[in-house]
C-alpha cells in the first residue's frame, strides 16, 4: 500500500470519526438566558435538531423569536411525570428549567416564546416550566405558536400561574398539547391554552373565514388536541377557563383532569369585531376533581360540537351550576355591543334593535334564525373582505343584500353520555337563547342527561346509546345514536336511515409517541455540539 494510499484511509477515519454528518443536530444552549437561547436557536441548520435548555432559573424580558426552517425540538429538563388522565389522576411537575416571563406584552402583545412553524416540519416544546415575573398581563400567551406545521406537540410542560393566558396556538396547525401542567395564578382571569386558525387554507385576512368554508371532518387530525394535561386551580378563582377559541379555532378536548376550570368557546363579532367564532369541538372523556362555586362546565356560543363521556360528579360540592350553557351572543348586548351593518355583522333578528342583519338568515324576521355561526351552524360560503366591504364570495352578496347569509349548513351539537350530578338547583343544559337555539334541531341531547347513558330512545328525539344491535330500526332525520360496541356515532341521515357520522380520533394522539406519559428521553445519536 503506497504511502499516499494510507495518508488518504487515514484523512477519511478523522472525517468519519469527528466531522458532523448531514443530518440531525443537538444543540447545547449556554444556559437558560434569553439570548443563550436565541443563539443557539439561530444555529438550526437540518430537520430532527433539537435544543437542550440546560436547568437553570433564567428571567426573559425580551422575546425569543424562532421561524421554523426545519424540524425542530426545543427541551428542557423540567418533567412532568404520572398519567396526567382521568384512569390516575397522578401528575406531578418538577422544576429544573425555569424561565421567568418579565416581558413588557403591552401593545401588540408578543409572546416570551414566539414560534412560527413552517408547513411539512414538526416542531416540539418539551420539559421547560415557564414561571409569572412581574410584567405586564399577556391575553395572547407566554408561548405563541403559530404557522403552519401539522405535526406541532407541546408536552411535559410546567405553566406556573401566568397572568391571564399561558398559550396560543393557531395559524393553520395541526398537533397535540399533552401531558402539561397549569397552575392557575391566586387572582384576576386566566386562560390555559387558546385556539385559533387565523391561516387555515392559506388565508391572509386572519378572520377565520377559511376554517368556516371548509369542512368540519369530525374524528380527523385536523384539530388542536389537548390530552393528558391536569389543570388546577388551587385559590378556586371565578374566571378560570381551561382555554378559549375564537378565529375559526378547532379543537379537540380529551382525557383531561381538570380541577376548579372550566371551558368556553368565543362567538363571531364581540364588540364590531370582524373576527369569525370558534368552528368546531370535540370534548369527552375528561374528568372534574375539585373546585366548588362554577358557573358552568361549557360555555357554548359558537359553531358545532360533540360532546360525551365527560364525569363531573358534584357529590355534594357545587362544582358547576350548570352543565352546559348554550348561547347565541348576537340577539342583544347582554355580552357584546354589535355595530350594525356594514360597519358590523348587526344583531340578529329585529327583537332588540328593529334591526336585523342580512348575514343571518332570517327564516324569522324576529329571531333572525339561523344566525350566522351560532351553535349547530357548519360549513358554509366563504367571507371575504373586511368592513364595510365583507362579501359572500359565492353569491357576491354584501351586507345589504339578503343573498349574504353564507347558508351555512346545519350541523347540530351531539350530547351523550355525561355524568353529573345537580346541586344547587342546576340545570344540566341551560338554553339562554330558547327563541334562536331550538332542541332536536340546532341541538340534541343524550335522552337521560347527566347519567352517563343515554336510555329510553325511541329514534324520535335527542340521541341514545347502547349495543349497535339495540339501534331502533326507525329514526328521524338528526337524531343519532352511539354503539358502546363500535364506538361510533351513527346518524339518522333521512328517514328510518342509519349513517356512520363519527368514530373518535385515534389515541394517543399519533404524536405522542411514547403515549405512557413519561417524560421525554435525554437526547441520543448526537450528531454535533454547538454552544
Amino acid at each position: 500500500m503506497t504511502r499516499m494510499l494510507k495518508l488518504c484511509l487515514m484523512i477519511s477515519c478523522v472525517v468519519t470519526l469527528f466531522c458532523p454528518r448531514a443530518g440531525a443536530q443537538t444543540i447545547n444552549a449556554a444556559s437558560c438566558s434569553q439570548s443563550d437561547v436565541q443563539t443557539a436557536l439561530n444555529s438550526v441548520a437540518a430537520d430532527g435538531t433539537t435544543v437542550v435548555i440546560p436547568a437553570g432559573t433564567c428571567t426573559w424580558s425580551t422575546s425569543v423569536n424562532y421561524n421554523q426552517v426545519f424540524s425542530t425540538t426545543i427541551q428542557g429538563e423540567s418533567t412532568v411525570t404520572g398519567s396526567c388522565s382521568p384512569s390516575s389522576t397522578s401528575c406531578v411537575a418538577n422544576d429544573n428549567t425555569i424561565i421567568v416571563d418579565n416581558l413588557n406584552h403591552n401593545g401588540s402583545d408578543p409572546g416570551t416564546f414566539d414560534i412560527t412553524t413552517a408547513s411539512g416540519k414538526s416542531f416540539r416544546l418539551t420539559g421547560l416550566t415557564f414561571n409569572w415575573g412581574s410584567s405586564t398581563s399577556t391575553y395572547h400567551g407566554t408561548v405563541q405558536i403559530q404557522g403552519q406545521s401539522q405535526a406541532v406537540r407541546v408536552d411535559h410542560n410546567h405553566f406556573n400561574r401566568i397572568s391571564v393566558t399561558d398559550m396560543t396556538i393557531g395559524g393553520w396547525t395541526y398537533g397535540v398539547v399533552d401531558h402539561n401542567f397549569f397552575d392557575v395564578p391566586t387572582s384576576g382571569g386566566w386562560n390555559g391554552v387558546k385556539v385559533n386558525e387565523v391561516s387555515w387554507n392559506n388565508e391572509t385576512a386572519g378572520n377565520g373565514d377559511n376554517s368556516w368554508a371548509d369542512t368540519t371532518t369530525f374524528g380527523s387530525n385536523r384539530f388542536l388536541f389537548v390530552e393528558n394535561n391536569y389543570f388546577n386551580n388551587p385559590a378556586n378563582i371565578s374566571t378560570a377557563p381551561a382555554n378559549d377559541c375564537d378565529h375559526g379555532g378547532r379543537y379537540v378536548w380529551r382525557y383531561n383532569v381538570m380541577s376548579g376550570v372550566e371551558l368556553q368557546t368565543h362567538p363571531t363579532g364581540p364588540g364590531g369585531d370582524r373576527g369569525r367564532g370558534c368552528r368546531a369541538h370535540e370534548v369527552y372523556n375528561n374528568l372534574v376533581v375539585g373546585g366548588s362555586g362554577r358557573f358552568n362546565f361549557m360555555f357554548l356560543s359558537s359553531g358545532t360540537e360533540l360532546m360525551w363521556g365527560n364525569t363531573a360528579n358534584n357529590s355534594g360540592n357545587a362544582v358547576y351550576q350548570e352543565f352546559v350553557t348554550i348561547h347565541s351572543m348576537r340577539k342583544d348586548n347582554s355580552t357584546y355591543t354589535q355595530s350594525p351593518t356594514p360597519n358590523g355583522w348587526g344583531y340578529c333578528g329585529t327583537s332588540f334593535t328593529g334591526t336585523g342583519s342580512n348575514w343571518d338568515e332570517n327564516i324569522s324576521a324576529l329571531t333572525g334564525y339561523r344566525c350566522m355561526d351560532q351553535p349547530g351552524q357548519g360549513v358554509g360560503d366563504l367571507l371575504v373582505n373586511g368592513f364595510p366591504n365583507v362579501t359572500n364570495s359565492a353569491t357576491g352578496c354584501s351586507s345589504s343584500s339578503p343573498c349574504a347569509w353564507p347558508r351555512e349548513a346545519l350541523e347540530p351539537v351531539y350530547e351523550w353520555m355525561d355524568t353529573w350530578t345537580s346541586t344547587g338547583g342546576g340545570s344540566f343544559y341551560l338554553n339562554d337563547d330558547p327563541t334562536v337555539l331550538i332542541p332536536n334541531s340546532d341541538y340534541y341531547l343524550c335522552t337521560t342527561p347527566g347519567t352517563g347513558s343515554c336510555n329510553g330512545f325511541t329514534g324520535a328525539s335527542g340521541v341514545g346509546s347502547g349495543l349497535l344491535s339495540a339501534r331502533p330500526s326507525t329514526c328521524l332525520p338528526l337524531v343519532a345514536y352511539w354503539a358502546t360496541d363500535t364506538q361510533t356515532l351513527y346518524q339518522c341521515a333521512t328517514p328510518n336511515t342509519w349513517t356512520t357520522y363519527y368514530t373518535p380520533y385515534t389515541y394517543p394522539h399519533p404524536l405522542d409517541t411514547a403515549g405512557s406519559g413519561d417524560p421525554p428521553a435525554a437526547p441520543s445519536n448526537l450528531k454535533a455540539t454547538i454552544n
